[in-house]
């Protein structure tokens, strides 16, 4: 089960970490999970936060992903919010693999 917690201020996105390889992933408007942050599902409808929840529970529990928690979007720039989850958008800076646009 996540341990999301949606304060209710402004947009929010599901994210987490995707099981198999650990990358940062969010999850997008089709209820699938992304690596890409440009594809996250923004909202600050209830009801669709429930369901982000619900998703996120159901994934947790298939071990699809692990560590699912909202975060908070700037409404003016679509970016996060905070610091950390700026950082998690840019992606590790040791796999050139990884996209890293999106913040």
């Amino acid at each position: 089960m996540s341990t999301s917690k949606h304060k209710g201020k402004g947009p929010q996105v599901m994210t987490a970490n995707d099981l198999k390889d650990g990358l940062v992933v969010w999850l997008t408007p089709e209820w699938m999970w992304s690596n890409r942050f440009q594809e996250a599902f923004k909202t600050e409808d209830p009801d669709q936060i429930e369901q982000m929840r619900a998703v996120a529970d159901r994934d947790e529990a298939a071990n699809i992903i692990v560590g699912a928690y909202f975060i908070d979007i700037d409404p003016t720039t679509g970016k996060p919010a905070r610091y950390r989850e700026k950082f998690r958008v840019s992606g590790p800076t040791n796999d050139l693999s990884y996209s890293k646009d999106g913040a």
